[in-house]
This record gives C-alpha cells, structure tokens and sequence, in this order.
C-alpha cells in the first residue's frame, strides 16, 4: 500500500521524475541503465511514454545519451557508484526549455533523477549575460578558493583585447594561463585584494596573444561570509593614451626646432610687458594676423581678461603657480573662442619669457558645461528619486538627506545636517520591538555594504511605525579610503500589502475567497498523518450553476457561488479547510472528525441552504463525504470515494432538483412579467383542443400543453423595466426583448424533461411568411407545434387587458386572426382555431 502511495505522490509530482538502475560492463565500469519508472511529467519533457522506456536501456530509447560532448551514462555512472548527488543542467532543443537534473544514489546501482524547468531563471541568466557582454571595458570574475585564483568568466571587451577565448581562459590560474612572470604579477595583485579585502586599482603592461597593452585594471572583492569568495575586475585599455603621452614629452624636447612647423598655436610673451615677441605660423593662422601684425601686439589685446585680471595670470605663469588657464581670446575677425594657455617660463638674455601653447578648447568647455548641466541634473534627481536617501561623513554625522527621505521620517534636511545618524533614524525590530543594529556604524566598522533584517521599522519623527527596507554602502575613493556611508531606503508599507495580496490570491479563490485547489492539494499531503486521524472529506457540486449563468447572467451565478461559500464557512469549524475545487465543486476537509461528525456537518449546511433567500433560486448543494480511519488508507482515495458518492447524490436528486428549478423559474416569470398561470392554463386549452383536432400523437400532445406553459420562461433573462414598460418598446429595447426564445431555448436544452420543447420555445415568434425572429424560418420550416402556439398566444393576448391598452373583443381578435392568416399564421391552424372557437369560420375561409 505504502509503494502503491509513493508511485502516486511520484506520478502528482509537478516536475520530471525517473528512477534507474546503472548497468556496468564486466571490468564493473558504467556502460548503459535501465529505466525502471518515470512519471506523466518525465514522459512529456522526454517526449517517451512510460510503455516505450520502463525496463529498456537509455541508448536505446534516448539518441545522444553518449555524446562526445557529453556522457549520461559515464557521468550518472561515476556519481552513483562514488555514492553522490549529481546536479547538471541540460537543454532540450524539441521544448526549447531548460532543465536542472537532479541525480541521487537510492542503492547501490539504483538512481532517481528528478527534473526542474529552470527555463525563467536561465533566461535571466542570460539577459545577465548580455548585459556582461555590452560592457565596453574589459570585464572579468576571478574565482577565490582554497589560497587559488582561478578565472571564472570574461566579456566579450576582454576576449577581444587579450585574445584568449572562454575555453582558453576560463578555469585557469593566471600562472597556468600567462606563465610564472606575468602570472606571478598578476597573482600578487589578487592576493592583495583578498587579503585587503578592498579595491585596488594599478597599471599593468602585458604582452598577450593580441598583443602588448597597457591597462588601467580595478580589481573589486565580492565578501561573502567574512570571505573573498571572488575578485570582480575591470581594465580599461590605455595602450594609446600612453603613447600620446610619450609623443608629447618628446614634442616639449624638440619645442624649439619645431617651433616654426608645428600645428600647434605658439606664443612667447615677454613676463612683465605682456608684449608677444613671436609667434608661430600656427598662431597667425588661428588669430587671423600676419607675423608683423601680431608681433605688433601684446597679449592684453588678444585676451578678453581685464587687464589687471592679465597681469595677475601672466605673474602666476612666470612664477610656475599656473599650469594653464582657460581664457576668451579675440580673433582679428571678432569671433571669440575659449583656448586653454599652457605657460612656462623661459629664461633669456633679454629677461623673462612665457612659452605659450594655445589650443582651441571651445567645444570641449561646451562639452563640460553640458557634463556640469548634466551634474547638477543628476544631484536633482538624487534629490527627486522615490527611495529615501542619507549620507554621512566618516563619524556618522548626517551631511545630506533628500525629500524622499524627508517624507518618510519626518525631518527636514536642515534640521538634522551634522547630527549623529543613530539619533534620527531610530530602528527597531517589528517582531520584537529591541532596537536593530545601527547600519551607518556597521558600515564604518567593516567596510562594506550592509542590509536591514527583515522586519525592521523606523520610528518617524511623529512616533509612527514605517516598515522599511535599506541597504547602506561605503563612500570610498579610488584609492580605498572610506570617506563616509550612503543609506538608501524604501516605505514597504504598499509593497508588503501587494506582496500580502499576491501570497493571498495563490492560495485562495477570488470570487468566494475559499482556499482554491492548489492550496488544498498541499494540504491533502500535510494533514494525511495518524495524527489527523480521523479525517472526513466532504465533497458538493452547487446544483443549477450551469442554468443560472444562461437565465440570469454570471453575475447572479457568482452571487450563487458565494452564498454556497458562505454557508460552508458558517457550519465548519476554523480549523477545517473549505476550499472551492472547481467552477461549481466544493471540498471541505474535516481534521480529527469521523464520518458522523461529517454527517453532521452536511445536515447543517443542507438546513442552512434553505435559509438563504435574496436571489432568484434557492441553493442546492450535492454532498458526498468519506472518512479515513487507518493509517495505511490513502487521502486521495478518500477524496475520491466523497467524489463518488456526492454524484450519486446528484444523480439520485437531479429530477427533483430540475423540477424545483422549473417551478422556480416559473414563479419568478410570473412575478416579473405580466405573464399569468391563468394565461398559461388558457393556452394549454386552446392548443390542445387544436391538437387533438389535427390528429396529433400522445406524445406530441404532451409536448404541446410543455410549450403552452413554459413557452416565454425565456423571459426570467430580460430587464422587469422592459416587460413591464407602459408603451411601446424602443428599438434598442425590442433587440433585448427578442432575446428571450433563445434564453428560453438554452434553458430548456439543459433540462432533461424540457430537451424535446427547446426548438419550439426558439421558433414560437416565428412567423409564416418568415419576418418573425430569431431564425427567420418561413411556412412550414416552423415546427407545428410552435405554429399552432403562435395562434393561440395571439387570440390570448389580443383578448386580455395589458397594461398598454384594452382586451379586444372576440369578434375584433378573429377578424385579426383572419387578416394575418397567411402572413403571420399558418392559415390553416388559423381555420382550425376559427372552426373551434369562433363564428362563422367556414364562410370565412369559403
């Protein structure tokens, strides 16, 4: 019995299950196994039925289980005989979907697997993937352990500028992979790291498979547990900004020679006159001036500067206080540009010299105006962004706040610059009240960012209780020091209601707010314990919800099905779990209740159904229940024998159940429309005697008196404003009235005693010369039971008082009748009537 569960809770499992057993050579080596069960979800992830596989070998029934890329067979083999658990991932092309395989020993040869879809996560996976792979810098992750360095992933920046592929790289020591000179270098950079536990950042100079470059490297440490587990590095290729630089130290030796070639705008300048004494070719060109003209001027008549503003700069660059100044310079043509002037003296005979390189930075002090915009810009949104922001120095004194932040404690930035964090943010624990560790303290003690336990509130400024969550991180500059902490924080208040709501909605109904399937199956596997038992199952279908949707809308019918809920909740106790199973299916489950405890339970909710009034149909709940009460007995076979006899209840009841249904819809006809049993009682004579007169069958007979009384039940389904409306109808009020012979129809399809009257309720508006609705049937395409109706219903109608006008006489409602014979009815049902109702028929029809 125990196995017979086991393979059951196996086969609900909601992943991929396989129990094998290896098969090894005759040297005992892997070389094949055999599957010996899988479950439904296994088969549809493999794409094998359980027949096709159970008791054959993997290479048999699965193509490329010994792959050269890969070996199941050696790989499974090697783990169950060394008595370990596998974790593999895998991909199946067919499902386009990734899967974790779980491996386990359960004997000596025998193994189970069980398989995850992890599709979701590795497409996270992958989208991290690209984005590593779209960083510009050469990024790379160095694993930390056992004393070991060794390379865990590059980026694609890397791959390019090294020239080592993933599989030349990846899973290496930098030794292994550069050799002891260059990898004992790069070795020693890791080690500092790790043994810091803090950034580094250097210059290195390697020659590589792409090539010698020059980098600018940062090497960041990931600390978990206390622990470098892994180094974070970035290199930032500064291979050609050096050799710029070379070129400009050998430019400055050669200044003199290449004065007078050079690109570059030249000046020199006599130190206490401000006279230029030269200039290159460069420098006319850019003022606009020939060499005599220049040499004629000084530098106050180039420079937009006050002159007193000039004398001050050019005694700075004489003194070498200055390394250069950005300054408007005039052009002979009036344009102003912005130049950079990189001054030094130069000592000469004639007395002292500034050598002047000039260089047009106009555009580049539009860049930094726009990048100074863009500063300021980024400091609003600090200062706008949703999340509460405090920073500190290194004391823990609070240097700014923004609004966010103000909001949400209650302070006001003025009010709290240079006072101790610990005395504005006042943290406590919401499950225990003690007071939480101060984060801006811990930040400073250790280094490294740090996060608030789960539930932690702040005491705002008012006394109010904020659930909050933060993460607060060290300021630091390139070279490591702290300078202070940065706290960023969040209101969960709404996030944690949502998340309430969310972990609410999985396990509950939303229209009746039971628990729903999935919550009670988990709750099937947890309460099947001996000390559960007894345990009672109660099984009920809400009878009608079916029709009731049809007649009065899936509103009423929701209104049904929480009536029904309520009256389970009402008559069971907290404990016990009431759970809507289905559209119209209830369980209840009954800890600790044996099966007259259950009965009980079903007697009050069967008294209670007939308590509930305010809806258009009473409630009828088929109940079935079963009780475990042996250990070795399975739940789910409980569930299902409560299954069975709550449709046998069903069943046995569907009649009368019907029956009451049918009176109800009735009553209610009657209550709503203008429709009378009298009226009924009428048309049931009249149409019989008709019937009979035209020869009709019993059964037919029968039939026709079914139609007589329920022909306009259809009627339940419409408005009471437009049945009962004094006047005519307007159009969008006919469309809506005209719906009711297929109302009526549906309702009649769904209950037995009424299948065989469904196509005349449709067709009773009908008319003989095909302008009647809905199907617009002519002459005889109308069955003949719904033609002899519509004279009926007509002659009863005419010659009885409505609320829109007077009863007609006799005489005036046979002279209509004869008048439409024809066009709106059946000519001869008119006659028939005529000869048994009326006067002087038979001249009429000649």
């Amino acid at each position: 019995m125990e196995g017979r569960i086991h393979r059951d809770i196996l086969q609900q499992l909601p992943v991929g299950y396989a129990l094998r057993r290896l098969v090894l050579n005759e040297a005992g080596e892997p070389e094949d196994y055999i599957y010996l069960e899988v479950n439904a979800v296994f088969e549809e992830i493999v794409g094998v039925r359980a027949q096709d596989i159970v008791g054959r070998r993997a290479t048999e029934v699965i193509s490329g289980i010994r792959d050269e890329d890969f070996d199941w067979v050696r790989t499974y083999g090697e783990a169950v005989l060394a008595g370990k658990k596998l974790i593999t991932e895998m991909y199946l092309r067919p499902r386009k979907r990734w899967f974790k395989v779980i491996s386990a020993p359960v004997s000596d040869l025998d193994f189970a697997a069980i398989l995850v879809d992890i599709t979701a996560e590795k497409e996270k996976f992958l989208e991290m993937d690209k984005l590593f792979d779209s960083i510009h810098d050469a990024v790379f992750i160095v694993d930390h352990k056992d004393g070991q360095f060794r390379y865990r992933r590059t980026n694609v920046a890397h791959q390019n500028l090294t020239g080592f592929s993933p599989a030349a790289i990846v899973g290496k020591t930098p030794v292994e992979l550069a050799g002891e000179e260059i990898g004992g270098r790069i070795t020693a950079n890791y080690r500092a790291v790790a043994e810091r536990a803090a950034p580094i950042t250097y210059e290195e100079t390697i020659a590589l498979p792409g090539g010698e470059r020059t980098w600018i490297t940062t090497l960041n440490p990931v600390v978990m547990d206390g622990e470098v587990k892994q180094i974070v590095g970035s290199s930032k290729d500064i291979t050609e900004q050096k050799r710029a630089e070379r070129e400009k130290q050998i430019l400055c030796r050669r200044l003199h020679a290449m004065f007078n070639q050079h690109n570059a705008v030249m000046l020199v300048i006599e130190a206490t006159t401000g006279k230029i004494i030269d200039a290159n070719p460069a420098a006319c060109a850019f003022y606009g001036y020939s060499r005599e003209e220049i040499l004629k001027k000084s530098i106050q008549d180039i420079n937009l500067l006050s002159g007193e503003e000039v004398d001050k700069l050019r005694l700075a660059a004489s003194q070498e206080k200055k390394e250069y100044i950005v300054v408007p310079h005039r052009l002979a043509s009036g344009e102003t540009r912005l130049v950079d002037v990189y001054c030094c003296p130069l000592d000469d005979p004639q007395g002292k010299l500034l050598f002047s390189i000039i260089f047009d930075v106009t555009e580049r002090e539009k860049v930094k105006a726009m990048l100074q915009r863009e500063k300021e810009l980024l400091r609003t949104t600090l200062y706008s962004i949703g999340d509460g922001v405090v920073t500190t120095d290194n004391q823990g004194l609070i240097t700014s706040m923004n609004r966010a932040a103000e909001e949400v404690t209650g302070w006001r930035e003025e009010e709290v610059i240079g006072v101790d964090f610990a005395q504005i943010f006042k943290l406590h624990s919401e499950e225990t009240g003690e007071v939480v560790e101060n984060p801006v303290e811990k930040v400073l003690a250790e280094g490294k960012s740090v996060g608030l336990a789960n539930h932690t509130v702040l005491i705002t400024r008012d006394g109010k209780k904020i659930p909050i969550a933060d993460s607060a991180a060290p300021v630091k500059d390139r070279d490591g020091r702290l300078h202070g902490t940065v706290l960023v924080f969040r209101d969960i208040t709404e996030e944690r209601k949502q998340r309430n709501e969310i972990l609410f909605l999985s396990y509950h109904d939303p229209l009746t707010g039971l628990y729903n399937r999935r919550y009670t199956e988990e709750k099937l596997r947890q309460l099947d314990k001996s000390d559960n038992l007894p345990i009672s199952v109660i099984m009920g279908d809400l009878n009608g919800l079916k029709l009731t949707n049809d007649v009065f809308g899936h509103e009423v019918g929701d209104q049904l099905l929480k009536k029904a809920a309520q009256v389970l909740k009402d008559n069971c106790r907290k404990e016990d779990i009431i759970a809507r199973w289905g559209g119209d299916e209830f369980v209840i489950l009954l800890p600790g209740t044996n099966e007259k405890g259950a009965g009980h339970v079903i007697q009050r909710i069967k008294n209670e159904c007939k308590k509930v009034t305010g809806l258009p149909v009473n409630i009828s709940i088929a109940l079935g229940q079963a009780t475990k009460q042996k250990k070795q007995e399975s739940l789910w076979q409980v569930l299902k024998t409560a299954e069975e006899r709550m449709y046998r209840h069903k069943f046995l009841n569907s009649k009368s159940n019907r029956n009451a249904l049918i009176v109800t819809l009735q009553k209610v006809l009657y209550e709503i429309s203008m429709e009378t049993e009298q009226h009924a009682e009428r048309l049931k004579k009249y149409c019989l005697a008709m019937g009979k007169a035209m020869d009709l069958t019993h059964r037919e007979l029968d039939e026709l008196a079914l139609l007589a009384v329920l022909h306009d039940i259809g009627k339940v389904g419409i408005s009471m404003e437009i049945l009962n409306k004094d006047g005519p109808l307007t159009e969008e009020e006919w469309v809506e009235m005209k719906r009711h012979p297929e109302i009526g129809c549906r309702i009649a399809q769904n209950t037995l005693e009424l299948v065989n009257v469904a196509d005349y309720i449709l067709s009773h508006h009908e008319r003989w010369d095909g302008r009647g609705y809905p199907r617009g049937l002519r002459g005889k395409e109308i069955p003949l039971l719904a033609r002899i109706l519509a004279v009926a219903d007509a002659y009863d109608a005419m010659t009885t008082d409505r609320v829109y006008r007077k009863a007609l006489s006799r005489e005036k409602a046979w002279r209509e009748l004869k008048k439409n014979a024809g066009s709106q009815f059946d000519p001869e049902v008119v006659k028939v009537f005529l000869e048994l109702f009326g006067e002087e028929q038979k001249e009429a029809f000649g």
